[in-house]
């Protein structure tokens, strides 16, 4: 994770991450799945700091191609 966009620290709206090949991927958070070890996305603020990875589950937007992350865990 390289960056976490919110207005504050209890919130996150977007966030960027770069995968295991070196590329930026951008977000934007939606409604979270915090079932099953999903997590909330205000512990997104902890992934930044700790730099441990992170696997996402997300959904594009077929209009504008837009991310939509639907669900995120610790990487195993």
């Amino acid at each position: 994770m390289i960056a976490a966009d919110g207005p504050d620290v209890s919130r996150v709206d977007g966030f960027r991450l770069r995968d295991s090949d070196g590329v930026v991927l951008e977000f934007v958070v939606g409604v979270l799945d915090v079932s099953s070890g999903g997590l909330p996305a205000p512990h997104l603020r902890e992934h930044l700091v700790s730099g441990e990875p992170i696997t996402v589950t997300y959904e594009t937007r077929p209009v504008d191609g837009e991310r939509v992350a639907i669900r995120y865990v610790d990487a195993e």
